[in-house]
């Protein structure tokens, strides 16, 4: 029974550390992507519709964030359940897929979310600063918004799993998986 040595130790250790960091990135990237993205809807909607100042399109955002009748922060926050659920996808699949692999799976998942989300966020909108009319029960589209996105979610992480399936993210895995 030989011993391992350092030199074989060694690059596995480096390996688990830059797996777990490109994990962490993933995770945490995809969350703030989620937290973000309804705040840069309204954003783009009220500079390029509304033909309000960027400047003041930040102000308003950034007072409206916790302010009575408007709470953007919890909006956003309802927002996550998709970017959630992708998370806890890219921990589990992370202990199988080589880092190629999985940022295949998580890119696929957030195009899934993302492609749904803004058009829908946009949908709700629009009709404030364009033509036409806000709907008083337009608002809760945002209840239903992020349960629509587990939906397409689930469709970009099968599109990008196949993706991840081509020769070119396969070759960076160890023979053994």
């Amino acid at each position: 029974m030989t011993r391992n040595g350092p030199s074989e130790i060694e690059p596995l250790q480096t390996d688990r550390r830059r797996s777990t960091v490109l994990e962490l990135w993933l995770l945490l990237g995809s969350l703030a992507i989620g937290l973000l993205a309804p705040s840069l809807v309204i954003f783009c909607v009220e500079v390029f519709v509304g033909q309000i100042s960027p400047l003041a399109s930040v102000e308003n955002i950034l007072r409206k964030q916790f302010a009575p009748g408007h709470n953007l922060f919890l909006l956003a926050l309802i927002g996550l359940v998709p970017f959630v659920a992708l998370s806890v996808v890219c921990v589990l699949a992370a202990r199988r897929l080589s880092p190629a692999r999985l940022a295949c799976l998580v890119l696929g998942g957030l195009i899934g979310i993302i492609g749904l989300m803004v058009p829908s966020h946009v949908a709700v909108w629009y009709p404030l600063y364009g033509p036409g009319r806000m709907s008083s029960t337009g608002v809760i589209a945002f209840l239903f918004i992020p349960f629509f996105c587990l939906v397409t979610l689930g469709i970009g992480l099968v599109a990008g799993w196949c993706v991840s399936l081509l020769p070119f993210f396969r070759r960076s895995e160890p023979p053994n998986s």
